[in-house]
């Protein structure tokens, strides 16, 4: 049997076991219904305009209403006026809850008036009426001023930035980080189904078998990237799912680089499952009970960690720095640092393909040796066996 063609059965194996497994649709399902609720359950509960029932007693200064709702509106809030020919009878529609609040206040504005609430104050309310008041008897003891030197005085200043973030800065920063949450998950769900793949077929001695047909390498291939399609796909899923929701709630305006910054996703999700997946598959093998493989991955998840730390900090912090430079190179950190520093756009075109190649160098190496430690150590059922002796009992 050729080599691809081992490698494609251990695969597709992997693919229809763990892929027809009730965890697995379980996981895919909720993960993904927690996503698109993220996004359905704020448009149904706050989604909804915010009316609030006021009462007007008349007579009211005749732009008193449009004014309050003119500010309500640039606070997302709309205002339903219900106007009534005296103050006692608005009081009564008040005590009897047809409306939220009443506003009483001179049609001359020769004072502020008032705002009556049933029982607890508004605030947000409040402070629109109290806003819109203030504007009109400002502007009728100002009636005798040039309208135009009066707006002009109360311009702001402008705000200007002198490097702006532009819509595909925006949303390239937002892919980054899901990118790096997205990797590290990938790492602690995937990567430890294929560690504990390795352990559960060592136990039950099925590697045995398998190992009759298939060499060592080509079985830690196969399911590495079998278990790896599988995570390709959840995350498919998950990114669609969000995507469809956000447009479908208009909660996220997708920006036209969205494209570009989900291949971004795409290439370190890959690049950082392979290489991750691959060092806890052969680790896995030097362990014979799931107790002593979560201590034989522990190197693996302090790397994960410090990575994903250095890509928080140092590079949110100093996307040009050293550090960030530096960890550009390193090929356990770069799919964790180098989306966010192609986020800010704080890395040269000759940086990127340099982090990309040297990232796939390293795995290919990182392969290599690690195939031969699982040659070594995969059919050792005699306790923790050392890194050191499944190398030298593979080249025997």
């Amino acid at each position: 049997m050729s080599r691809w063609r081992s490698i494609r059965l251990v695969a597709r194996r992997e693919i229809l076991e763990r892929g027809r497994s009730r965890g697995f649709i379980l996981s895919v399902l909720f993960t993904t219904l927690i996503v698109v609720g993220s996004f359905v359950l704020p448009a149904i509960v706050f989604g909804g305009p915010d009316v609030a029932k006021i009462g007007l007693v008349e007579p009211a200064p005749p732009s008193l209403e449009t004014t309050i709702t003119t500010i309500a509106t640039g606070a997302d809030r709309q205002i339903e006026f219900h106007q009534y020919p005296s103050l006692e009878a608005a009081r009564t529609a008040l005590h009897d809850d047809q409306v939220e609040a009443v506003i009483d206040v001179p049609a001359d504005l020769t004072g502020p008036g008032q705002v009556i609430y049933k029982a607890e104050t508004d605030q947000f309310l409040q402070s629109i009426v109290g806003s819109a008041v203030v504007a009109l008897r400002s502007k009728d003891l100002l009636s005798s001023v040039d309208p135009a030197a009066l707006a002009a005085a109360q311009t702001p200043p402008a705000a200007v930035a002198l490097d702006p973030q532009s819509d595909a800065d925006k949303a390239r920063f937002l892919f980054a980080n899901i990118g790096a949450v997205l990797v590290l998950v990938g790492i602690f769900s995937f990567g430890y189904t294929v560690l504990t793949g390795v352990v559960e077929e060592k136990q039950s001695r099925v590697v045995e078998v398998v190992l009759s047909t298939v060499r060592p390498r080509d079985l830690l291939m196969g399911k590495v990237l079998g278990i790896g399609v599988l995570g390709l796909f959840q995350l498919a899923v998950f990114l669609i799912a969000a995507l469809i929701a956000a447009r479908v709630t208009d909660r996220f305006v997708l920006p036209e680089t969205t494209p570009t910054a989900v291949l971004m996703l795409g290439v370190w999700f890959i690049l950082g499952y392979t290489l991750y997946s691959t060092a806890l598959g052969f680790l896995g093998a030097l362990a014979s009970r799931m107790e002593e493989a979560s201590n034989a991955s522990t190197p693996v998840t302090m790397i994960a960690m410090l990575s994903y730390f250095v890509a928080i900090f140092a590079v949110l912090n100093d996307p040009d720095g050293t550090v960030a430079t530096i960890a550009t190179f390193i090929p356990p950190m770069a799919p964790f640092v180098v989306p966010l520093r192609a986020a800010f756009d704080a890395i040269p075109p000759w940086q990127l393909a340099l982090s990309i190649g040297l990232t796939v160098a390293f795995i290919y190496v990182l392969f290599a040796i690690g195939a031969r430690v699982y040659a070594g150590a995969v059919l050792q059922t005699a306790g923790r066996i050392k890194l050191r002796d499944a190398w030298r009992s593979a080249g025997k």
